[in-house]
C-alpha cells in the first residue's frame, strides 16, 4: 500500500475503485470497449494498481540464472516497494524488503510522486530504476552495496513470500499471499520447466508505453487457447511464419515459445508511460546470430506497437478531442481483453476501507 486507501482513487472526476465505471470494458469479447483512457496516464491509477495487483499477486521477477551463486541478490520494485531476493548458503531463496526504502530519505521528495521514476543516486527503491543483481564477485564495492539492500541483520527485515517454478521466479509481498494458488491453472512451457535448460540469451528493452500496453503487444494472439483468472495461453503466427505459442501470466510474465526456445519477458513499469522488458531466452543450447536476430525483431515489433498505442493517449483529459475519458471503441485483441478484465477483477476483490474521519486535502499524495 502507497497511500491511505480511505482517500478513494478518482481522477478526472472518475472514481477509479467503482467496478461501475468498467462495465463496458467487461462485456463478452466483440461488444466490450478498451479501458478508459485514464488507465494509461493517471497517477492515482498507478497507486491503485499498487493496491489491487502489486501488492496482492504473485508477481514474476526473473528466472533463477540471475542469481545462480551463494549470496547473489536480485533487486526489484513492485509497484512502489523496494524488496529483493538471495540465494543461500543452502541454495534455497530468501526475499525481503530493503533496508533503504526510499533511498535514506526521511519524507518522499516532491519528484518523486509524479510517475517518473527517478534514476537515485544511493540505491534501487521504489522510487528509481532498479539495476541488475548483484553478485558475491562483483568487487571490492561489494559490501557496501549489499548493506543498501540487507542492513547489518537481515533475518530482522521484513519477509517476503517467494516461490520457484521451473527457472521462473516470484514474490508477493501480501502477508497471506502464500495461501494463494501459484501453479494450480499453469501449464508452463518445456524449456522453463527442464533443469538443464540454459540461458541464452539475457536483455533489458525499455519502450514508452503503459505496461498494459506493452503486456498486451507481446502476448497478441490470434487464437486463445484457454485462460483464467491467472493465465491466458494462445498462439500467433511469427515473423517467420511459424507459429509461437503465447502465454501471460498475470500481470507482468509473458512466455513466447517457439522449438526448444522460451523467451522469458518480465514487465517492470518504471514510470506511468515507461515499460522495461527484463528479457532472458531459455533453450537447450546457445543460440546463433539467426534465432537472436528473430527474437529482437519480435520484441522489437511489441515495444513499438505499445507505443504506438501510447501516443494515441493524449498526455491530459484536456487533450482529448470527446468529453468522455474512454476509448470508446470495440476491443479487437482478445489478449487485451482478457488482460483486462484480469485487471478489473482485481479491483473488485480488493478490500474496500471506508471512514468518516475528515482529512485535509493536502495529504492526498503523502505516501505511508
Amino acid at each position: 500500500m502507497v497511500r491511505r486507501p480511505d482517500l478513494g482513487y478518482r481522477d478526472e472526476g472518475v472514481n477509479l475503485s467503482d467496478p461501475s465505471v468498467f462495465d463496458r470494458v467487461r462485456r463478452p469479447f466483440g461488444e466490450a470497449i478498451g479501458l478508459p483512457r485514464v488507465a494509461y496516464r493517471s497517477l492515482q491509477f498507478l497507486y491503485l494498481e499498487d493496491e489491487a495487483i502489486w501488492t496482492r499477486d504473485w508477481v514474476s521477477v526473473g528466472t533463477v540464472h540471475e542469481i545462480p551463486a551463494e549470496g547473489d541478490i536480485l533487486p526489484f520494485t513492485l509497484g512502489y516497494h523496494g524488496v529483493h531476493v538471495q540465494r543461500m548458503e543452502d541454495g534455497s531463496l530468501e526475499a525481503r524488503f530493503n533496508m533503504a526504502q526510499h533511498g535514506g530519505c526521511r519524507m518522499v521528495p516532491t519528484q518523486c510522486q509524479q510517475g517518473e521514476r527517478t534514476s537515485c543516486s544511493f540505491t534501487s527503491c521504489g522510487y528509481s530504476r532498479d539495476r541488475g543483481p548483484i553478485t558475491t564477485g562483483e568487487g571490492p564495492d561489494n559490501t557496501r552495496t549489499k548493506y543498501q539492500y540487507l542492513g547489518l541483520r537481515p533475518e530482522r527485515l521484513h519477509p517476503v513470500h517467494v516461490a520457484q517454478l521451473g527457472d521462473l521466479l516470484f514474490l508477493n509481498i501480501d502477508p497471506g499471499g502464500a495461501d494463494s494458488d501459484l501453479s494450480g491453472d499453469l501449464t508452463l512451457p518445456v524449456p522453463v520447466m527442464r533443469p538443464d535448460a540454459v540461458r541464452a540469451h539475457r536483455q533489458w528493452l525499455e519502450f514508452d508505453a503503459n505496461w498494459k500496453f506493452s503486456g498486451q503487444m507481446l502476448a497478441r494472439v490470434d487464437e486463445m487457447l484457454t485462460s483464467s483468472d491467472r493465465a491466458m495461453q494462445g498462439r500467433r503466427a511469427a515473423s517467420d511464419g511459424a507459429q509461437i505459442a503465447v502465454q501471460w501470466i498475470f500481470p507482468n510474465l509473458i512466455l513466447l515459445t517457439q522449438g526448444a526456445e522460451t523467451c522469458a519477458i518480465t514487465l517492470q513499469h518504471t514510470a506511468i508511460t515507461k515499460t522495461l522488458f527484463r528479457i532472458e531466452i531459455l533453450s537447450d543450447c546457445p543460440l546463433d546470430a539467426e534465432r537472436l536476430a528473430f527474437w529482437h525483431k519480435e520484441l522489437l515489433h511489441a515495444g513499438t506497437g505499445a507505443e504506438a498505442l501510447q501516443d494515441s493517449i493524449p498526455s491530459s483529459a484536456s487533450r482529448d478531442r470527446v468529453p468522455d475519458c474512454a476509448v470508446d471503441q470495440i476491443q479487437d485483441q482478445i489478449a487485451a481483453w482478457w488482460a483486462h478484465n484480469a485487471l478489473i477483477s482485481r479491483f473488485v476483490k480488493m478490500p474496500q476501507v471506508d471512514s468518516d474521519i475528515p482529512i485535509f486535502r493536502n495529504v492526498e499524495h503523502y505516501l505511508i
